[in-house]
């Protein structure tokens, strides 16, 4: 019996190409999507989970509430780590990491180095960070060592064999104990180095602003609810004495627990890494599933649609004693089949995407034999049965007498259904081309939109992080303001969007009433406002000339003066990070942050601290004139510098990969769906191949009868678009509640995009149509 299933299969197959080829392609595409998709969801929702204790380890993270704003922070108190693994039973060990702004000398290779480390010696026992060179066991143990990954050893030695050669770190020299592999692409906290530190020397809880993350492996997997409630105490008893003996009234500290495969989805915190968006991975999760079943609709539509041409062979099968279950066995079996097919060029077709997903992303995905056959097999099993149990059972069910006398042609079921699943089809892909177009115009609104500053061609240049270095910034900066090639020059702490900005309490006074609010604060100097071309609304700039501005004179922005409530800010008293004094001006609202948060108050007072960042207004074709400058100034220190154009852009990559992605995802949804109404108009096409004949010779021209093949799919469409239009609203206007500054939806997007689909439609139908138009009647007419 599966010999013959097999010849069976083969031979239809083979004898109609065109049909096997749209459905091959269809489903390897929708394949393919899935199974690229399902990996990047799968990457996305098990971060940090290679680690063997990950269902025990927990982040403790700090809320802080102030007088008049509360924080969120993901960092914590040195002392809280030697407190849990003392006084909790249910602790078995705790780490801190403390992240470092690294300055690595490795030889003669000298190279800022971001994602290095303080940590404790147990970090090795409670997270699985494998080793190819050195002990985990004692790798941290002796003071000035190091473990460092392959990446790092590679960079800079060119060989991972580098245990117990030394390099210097912001000038201390350590020694190498250890390599680890490189950690996989979903690891939240990413990590070049390992440094040791002595974290027994901190004696005060508040001394250092919650420096270290810390983590926590317990004995068995904890109750967070009852093990906040004994943090809770932690609060009371220790942190709440030093705030009173501070005098800092109003404050207090609540530590919130978060188990380490939910850190990645963890938003909202100050001092984290960059977080992952749930919403994104359901979003491609769904898109997946949805373009695997176009695919498999499109299977389920032509083999119902070609139901009358299987129909007589059903009957004479069944007359000469073919059983239901052997016919359903046969085409389940030619299902099988092209499944089957499918699924090989899918994986082919994977094998070549990979790596271009992979680069794309910046993320290690790939397919191991034991993923690779389970995928397979689901695969396999989905489309086998999704896509052929239904024409299975209705071809199956044809009666005998009723096939073989009814004329070939005639006989023809699942009309409504095809109907259905074309509108659906068209209904996901008017869906896609619209949301493609609102992403586009959001997008480009924020490419273009007026930041309140002019970024191009500004230069940031970083310091290095040693105090005697960055006091020599001012002869650095008066150099470059010699040169006629620079415009200008700014000292402070810089414009740079994806850093945390020092905050400090602001106290000022509305309407009499004494306030105190955790604010935003920029070190800049009287170059500053120039330099980016921000306006004033009211008074005046900061001034080197009065040295009073020094420590008392304040800018704020508008944001400040809508939150503080002054009718006039010019004159205000206030006082916050160690300056007293008069609102001297206002500045005008700039987004000094992403667009995806609203303007927040801004404080902007005079650089009294040795400056962080020098910024200057340049070409860049100059830049080897500030490379050589520096060198001369900073020898022993690597050139670091970022474009302010560029930084900003950066704050949208990750749109901008989503909206890639997205793109993608709406052209295969056309793609596939385009490809079962070809099929669909081919095969009604050949059904009216002589109602067609007769109407030529009667007298239609082509366009009319195109016009007659075309108009029962345009229907479809149109109603598709009908659909699709108002969900596509809906469901973009949800996307767009994540950006403070957003477009508003025109219906111009909707007419565009039913416009697109219904060309789209056209073109896919109008081959069939004109080709079946344009034949010779007699050829049509010919008798059977």
């Amino acid at each position: 019996m599966l010999r013959s299933f097999i010849k069976i299969a083969c031979r239809n197959l083979w004898h109609n190409k065109l049909y096997t080829s749209l459905n091959v392609g269809g489903l390897a595409v929708g394949l393919t999507a899935c199974l690229l998709m399902f990996l990047y969801v799968n990457h996305e929702f098990t971060y940090d989970g290679f680690h063997e204790n990950a269902e025990r380890i927990v982040r403790v993270t700090t809320n802080l509430t102030t007088p008049d704003a509360p924080m969120s922070v993901a960092s914590s108190p040195i002392l809280l780590a030697d407190i849990l693994t003392r006084d909790y039973p249910e602790v078995e060990m705790a780490v801190r990491f403390e992240p470092l702004s690294a300055t690595i000398r490795y030889g003669t290779k000298l190279l800022n180095e971001p994602d290095v480390y303080y940590a404790d010696q147990n970090a090795f026992s409670m997270f699985t960070y494998p080793f190819v060179e050195g002990s985990s066991t004692r790798a941290l143990v002796e003071p000035n060592t190091a473990v460092v990954t392959e990446s790092f050893a590679h960079k800079y030695a060119g060989r991972t064999r580098v245990v117990g050669e030394l390099f210097w770190c912001n000038k201390k020299m350590y020694r190498i104990t250890g390599v680890m592999a490189d950690l996989p692409s979903n690891a939240d906290m990413k990590i070049n180095a390992i440094l040791s530190k002595d974290f027994s020397t901190s004696t005060s809880w508040l001394g250092e602003d919650f420096p270290v993350y810390t983590f926590v492996l317990f004995r068995e997997r904890p109750d967070l609810k009852a093990f906040g409630k004994k943090l809770d105490l932690i609060s009371r008893n220790s942190i709440q004495p030093e705030f009173k003996k501070l005098g800092a009234t109003g404050y207090s500290v609540v530590f919130r627990t978060e188990f380490l495969k939910d850190v990645h989805f963890s938003q909202g915190k100050m001092a984290d890494m960059p977080k992952g968006n749930k919403q994104y991975g359901y979003i491609f999760l769904f898109l997946a599933i949805f373009v695997l079943i176009i695919a498999i609709l499109n299977y389920i539509n032509l083999l119902t649609a070609r139901a009358t041409g299987r129909a007589r062979e059903v009957g004479i099968r069944k007359a000469n004693g073919a059983l239901r279950r052997q016919l359903v066995g046969q085409f389940l079996f030619e299902s099988f089949l092209l499944s089957f097919i499918s699924v090989v060029l899918a994986i082919v077709f994977l094998v070549v995407i990979i790596p271009f997903f992979n680069d794309l992303l910046n993320i290690q995905l790939g397919v191991s034999w034991r993923d690779g056959l389970l995928m397979t097999g689901i695969a396999l099993l989905s489309t086998t049965l999704l896509g052929g149990l239904y024409p299975a059972f209705v071809l199956s069910d044809y009666k005998t007498a009723a096939v073989l006398s009814t004329r070939s042609g005639s006989f023809a079921r699942g009309g409504l259904l095809r109907k259905t699943i074309t509108v659906f089809q068209f209904t996901l892909a008017m869906g896609m081309i619209a949301g493609v177009l609102v992403a586009h115009n959001q997008m480009n609104y924020m490419q273009h939109v007026g930041l309140g500053f002019i970024k191009e061609q500004v230069m940031t240049v970083h310091l290095p992080d040693d105090s005697l270095a960055r006091a020599s910034a001012y002869a650095f900066a008066t150099t470059l303001r010699q040169r006629s090639e620079i415009k200008d020059v700014s000292l402070g702490s810089g414009l740079q969007p994806d850093a945390l900005l020092p905050q400090a309490t602001t106290l000022f006074q509305t309407t009499g009433k004494k306030r105190e609010v955790m604010g935003n604060y920029l070190f800049i100097d009287d170059r500053f406002l120039p330099l980016l071309n921000i306006k004033l609304g009211s008074g005046r700039n900061l001034s080197t000339a009065l040295e009073t501005d020094k420590n008392g004179a304040f800018l704020v922005n508008d944001a400040f003066v809508k939150m503080a409530g002054w009718k006039q800010a010019v004159g205000q008293s206030m006082e916050g990070f160690m300056h007293k004094g008069k609102v001297i001006g206002v500045v005008r609202n700039f987004n000094y942050r992403s667009l995806h948060t609203a303007i927040e108050p801004l404080v902007l007072i005079f650089n009294t601290f040795p400056p962080s960042n020098l910024m200057l207004k340049m070409k860049p074709e100059h830049l080897p004139l500030i490379q050589a400058t520096w060198q001369k100034h900073y020898p022993n220190y690597p050139f670091n510098y970022t474009f302010l154009d560029a930084s900003f852009d950066a704050q949208y990559r990750k749109d901008k990969l989503m909206m890639t992605l997205f793109n993608g995802f709406a052209l295969l949804t056309v793609v596939v769906s385009c490809l079962g109404l070809f099929g669909l108009a081919t095969y009604t096409t050949e059904q009216r191949t002589k109602e067609i004949g007769v109407r030529k010779v009667l007298g239609a021209s082509v366009a009319s009868i195109v016009t007659l093949l075309s108009k029962d799919f345009l229907k479809l469409v149109l109603i598709s678009i009908v659909i699709a239009s108002p969900i596509a609203w809906w469901a973009m206007n949800k996307w767009l509640q994540d950006f403070a500054y957003k477009i508003s939806i025109d219906g111009w997007v909707f007419v565009l995009a039913g416009l697109l689909a219904v060309s789209i439609a056209l073109l896919t139908v109008s081959y069939q149509s004109i080709r079946a138009a344009m034949m010779n009647p007699v050829k049509s007419l010919r008798s059977e």
